[in-house]
Formats: C-alpha cells, sequence, structure tokens
C-alpha cells in the first residue's frame, strides 16, 4: 500500500473512533437545580451552558423541589446531575431522614460550589426575636422538597421544639416573601446561597423586615453538634438590615448519577473548572468557587470519572 493510501486508512479509522465515541454520549442531560426565586437555578443555568457549549450535549437547568428532592431525582435518573447540600447527600446514601432507604446511584462530582445560608425573616414589628418564639407561629419553610426543612429542623431541635410545635407552609421563595410582605405569614425559611434573589427582592418592596440571628451560645451547641453547620456574619449592607446578622451555612455540591460513565463524568468535569469565571459569574455566592474547595466537605463517594480528574490534577479528595 502506497504510503499516502495508508495515511486517509488512518484517518478514516480515527474519524470513524471518534464519531462512535461521540456517539456514545446521551443526547439529553438535565441539572436539578430548585425553584426561580433560589440561587441554585441561575447556577444551575451556567452549568448547564458549559455542557452543551463545550461538549455539544443539549443540557437544561430544570426547576425542582430543592435539595432534598434532588437527591432523589438524581438517584432515579430523572436528573442526571443536580445541586443538593452536603448533608443531605450523605442522608441520602445512607437512608437517614428524610429519606426512607438509601439512594445508592448519587455520587459526588464536586464540592464547595457555593455556600447554603440558612436565613430566617420576620416582619421588623413582630413579636419575634429569637427562633425560639418560632413555636406555634405560622412559618414558610421553602418548597417541599427544598433544603430548608431539614436545616430548620435541626436549628429548632437544638432550641427545644419540634416539627410538630410550628404551623409550615410549603411554598416557592419567591411566593414566601409575598405572603410574609402581605401579613399571611410570621417567618420564613430561606436555605440559600447569599444574597438570595427573592430576599433581594423583599428588601427592595415598601414592607420592613428583620432577619432572626443565632444567638453566639446557641451557636456553639449548633456548630458542635452539627460539624457541617459553619458560622457566617451577614453584612448589613447585604439585605439592607440594621445589624449584621449571626447565622451559619452549608456547602452546596454537584452530584451525579453513578451510571454516567466515566468518560463523560470527567470531560464535565474538566469543563467545569476550565470554566470556571462562568460559574462564578452566575451568583454572587459562587465567587469563591475554585478546584481547590472541589476536593473538601463532600461525604459520599466521588465518581469514578470525577476521581480521574482530580487526581491528573495532583488533588487529593478529603
Amino acid at each position: 500500500m502506497k504510503k499516502g493510501c495508508l495515511w486517509i486508512v488512518i484517518l478514516l479509522l480515527v474519524c470513524s473512533t471518534s464519531a462512535a465515541f461521540a456517539a456514545s454520549d446521551p443526547k439529553f442531560l438535565a441539572i436539578g437545580t430548585a425553584g426561580a426565586g433560589g440561587a441554585y437555578y441561575p447556577i444551575g443555568i451556567a452549568l448547564a451552558d458549559i455542557i452543551t457549549n463545550k461538549l455539544n450535549i443539549q443540557t437544561t437547568a430544570q426547576i425542582t423541589g430543592g435539595a432534598i428532592e434532588n437527591n432523589q431525582l438524581v438517584n432515579n435518573k430523572t436528573n442526571d446531575l443536580a445541586i443538593t447540600i452536603n448533608f443531605l447527600a450523605y442522608f441520602a446514601r445512607n437512608g437517614m431522614p428524610p429519606y426512607k432507604a438509601k439512594l445508592e446511584n448519587v455520587m459526588g462530582m464536586f464540592s464547595g460550589l457555593s455556600k447554603g445560608v440558612f436565613q430566617v425573616v420576620v416582619d421588623k414589628n413582630s413579636p419575634i426575636k429569637s427562633i425560639r418564639d418560632l413555636k406555634g407561629k405560622r412559618v414558610s419553610l421553602g418548597p417541599a422538597g427544598g433544603g430548608g426543612i431539614q436545616q430548620f429542623l435541626h436549628v429548632i431541635q437544638a432550641y427545644g421544639f419540634g416539627e410538630k410545635e410550628f404551623k409550615a407552609v410549603y411554598q416557592s421563595y419567591e411566593q414566601s416573601a409575598d405572603a410574609l410582605a402581605d401579613g399571611n405569614l410570621d417567618a420564613i425559611v430561606v436555605q440559600a446561597p447569599v444574597p438570595t434573589p427573592a430576599l433581594i427582592q423583599l428588601a427592595a418592596t415598601k414592607k420592613p423586615v428583620r432577619y432572626i440571628s443565632i444567638e453566639d451560645k446557641m451557636m456553639q451547641e449548633l456548630t458542635k453538634k452539627y460539624p457541617f453547620m459553619t458560622p457566617i456574619t451577614l453584612p448589613k449592607d447585604m439585605y439592607k438590615t440594621d445589624e449584621p446578622v449571626k447565622t451559619v451555612y452549608t456547602q452546596n455540591v454537584l452530584i451525579v448519577n453513578k451510571d454516567l460513565s466515566t468518560d463523560l463524568v470527567y470531560r464535565i468535569t474538566k469543563e467545569m473548572f476550565d470554566n470556571t469565571t462562568k460559574i462564578r459569574d452566575s451568583h454572587p455566592s459562587c465567587k469563591d468557587f475554585d478546584i481547590a474547595g472541589a476536593v473538601v466537605g463532600l461525604p459520599i463517594p466521588y465518581h469514578p470519572g470525577a476521581v480521574k480528574y482530580f487526581k491528573e490534577k495532583g488533588l487529593t479528595i478529603k
């Protein structure tokens, strides 16, 4: 065979192999986020755009019930990837409440996406001064599958009361903010990156509100009992509050279904960290997103594709 013909055959074989390789990718992917009034949704849009534009796989950010539901959606393959909270991913994998069975199809892709901040908001003239004053009150916990529910239950247990001792309402953060402004709720609970869009909008209304801080002694008890909670202080200019707000945050993480191929998850992970600027620009809470934080604070097994990428970068998963 002539040398020129040999090169043509080789090129044809390479192209054929590449085409088959690309054809093995799914045609569509879905990323679970939360309601449009939180931060998960704009972050999810940025993640979806990266996959769509860099890997040529049509990917959409889907509005969901939020962090609790997202583990279930990934486990049953309704969503391929999703944003959730680090401790909820652990609870899901291990079949701990609020989950009734082990969701073993859920694997980690990376941590450190953003900080999910626990926020409690009341009318400025409300007699509610402390989280303990929420006992017996009408409290919106956000959407029914959202991460604020479990976080709120952890917090109120430390304050000495339980889930049957207040009137729970489940609705989106936008609806909750509207209901508080209209006087139809005593308080709203938001577990989301800050500043949270629905709360920015609430701050822009003529209805004055107040944010409830966690007292110093209770902060010590909470973070000791729940080491996945970390203290944080929200500055006054964030929501135009009279005082800084002392509360806690947890890590938001990206999870993935275990059945996605190692190669595909490797390529998705690579593109995410090749395009960190787009993710950081998606929401202010992502401003510190980087590869160093990706391997810290996700207490479930990482997908082999993500492990491959981080090993290439010389990182050890902690």
